[in-house]
């Protein structure tokens, strides 16, 4: 029998344990004991599994598994609550949110209704649910247009758009009156008279309405001699005065553009124009001598190397170098010799301004005439009017912008403000009834 003293003491191995996770927010049920120690944590409704150490889990998972290693566990979890974010546009237009509480699980944001639109319903507010998304809201905001405007000489044909609270996309048809037309409409070979206007998405109203038709110009021998309630336009009455006032005459425009009478000139008359003057590098011819109602024809007095060039009015105080390409001068085919014993056009007012190329609308931007007289060089300046959207200079003396897209007209300009020498008009000498 062996000694005591050389016998072998079998004593179990200590093995490494974990202590058992205390998590708010979860429920932790583990099982084994040691290394074999195995916990499922299981956070409570509208939380997620948040991992600060250790090996990942998916995203948005409730629940995760944790294992004891070497008295370690494979993972520090936590449970955060859901984040549902700030609300957008999506759950309720034209809404403008509050979130003082925050964004997370149970937490509520407000709502008010962006201008013009008004809340329609109980609650404006929403909640952050546990699946991470916002209840759905019992109110919305709604934006109607008030009462319709009623555009000036136009007549209503829908009664229902006397009262507020129209939604958007809704109608009200309209008629101009007798002499009136829709805004726009007149250069079509058939003017309309009836229009409708929409309740757009902002809450307003579209814009349109009538404009009075317009009758003929009178000749120019009247020119000076007569004076208009209202210009050309329909209802507008022109007085026409001479010497003796027997003999004034007035005559007015028709609702179909026409006048009720014509104009005859005043009785006894004596007197004649002034040769025209030869100003401003324009000469006349006056073959029918200087009478009142002659004409007289002008011409530009150019040197034989020199280009064409034609007569054009130009507004008082602006002359051939100072027009702007944005300018719209009238060619003068004549000079008149008026009532009043003078010539119209004024000459002093006619000035020569090279005459456009024969070439607009051909693919090559010319620099002659990229201005308003020659329409832009049909388009030949800007990529948008182009169909090859590729500018082909013509020439290769371009100065300062005379290459660039200078059509008020073309996609490139139509977002760009008025240019600050904008303001003086077309460049056309005034020549309307007085």
């Amino acid at each position: 029998m062996p000694h005591p003293s050389n016998s072998c003491l079998r004593q179990p191995c200590q093995m490494d344990s974990c202590s058992l996770p205390h998590l708010e927010h979860a429920s932790v049920r583990c099982s084994g004991g040691g290394e074999a120690s195995r916990c499922s944590v299981q956070c409570h409704r509208g939380f997620t599994v948040t991992v600060l150490n250790g090996k990942r889990v998916a995203a948005n998972q409730r629940k995760t598994e944790l294992e004891c290693f070497h008295g370690s566990w494979d993972r520090i979890v936590s449970c955060q609550p859901v984040d549902c974010g700030v609300p957008d546009e999506s759950h309720v237009y034209h809404a403008i949110f509050s979130c003082p509480w925050g964004t997370t699980f149970g937490k509520q944001c407000s709502f008010t209704c962006g201008s013009p639109a008004i809340l329609q319903g109980d609650s404006d507010r929403l909640v952050c649910l546990e699946d991470g998304l916002w209840s759905f809201p019992e109110a919305y905001c709604k934006i109607e247009c008030p009462e319709v405007p009623q555009p000036p000489h136009s007549r209503l044909l829908t009664p229902q758009c006397l009262v507020s609270g129209h939604d958007i996309g809704s109608f009200c048809r309209f008629k101009c009156n007798p002499g009136f037309y829709v805004t726009g409409s007149l250069t079509r070979k058939t003017p309309r008279k009836y229009f409708k206007l929409e309740c757009l998405r902002e809450g307003q109203w579209e814009e349109t309405g009538c404009e009075p038709i317009s009758c003929p110009a009178l000749p120019v021998v009247f020119q000076g001699m007569y004076t208009c309630t209202d210009g050309l336009y329909y209802d507008s009455c022109c007085t026409l005065q001479c010497l003796d006032q027997t003999e004034n005459k007035k005559i007015c425009c028709t609702k179909d553009g026409g006048w009720t009478a014509e104009f005859s000139m005043c009785r006894n008359l004596q007197g004649s124009c002034p040769p025209p003057q030869n100003l401003n590098s324009v000469e006349y011819t006056c073959q029918q001598g200087l009478d009142v109602g002659a004409a007289c024809y002008p011409s530009c007095v150019v040197a034989l190397d020199m280009d064409l060039h034609d007569p054009v009015a130009l507004a008082n105080g602006t002359t051939s170098d100072t027009l702007r390409h944005w300018m719209l001068p009238v060619k003068v085919q004549s000079i008149v010799c008026t009532g009043r014993m003078k010539w119209f056009p004024d000459p002093q007012l006619i000035h020569c301004i090279p005459s456009c190329e024969p070439f607009g609308g051909d693919g090559w931007c010319d620099t002659t005439n990229n201005r308003a007289y020659c329409q832009y060089d049909g388009g030949d300046c800007c990529p948008s009017t182009l169909s090859t959207r590729k500018v082909i200079q013509f020439g290769a003396d371009c100065n300062q912008d005379e290459c660039s897209c200078r059509d008020p007209g073309a996609e490139e300009n139509k977002n760009r403000t008025a240019s600050s020498d904008r303001g003086g008009g077309s460049g056309a000498a005034a020549g309307g009834a007085q």
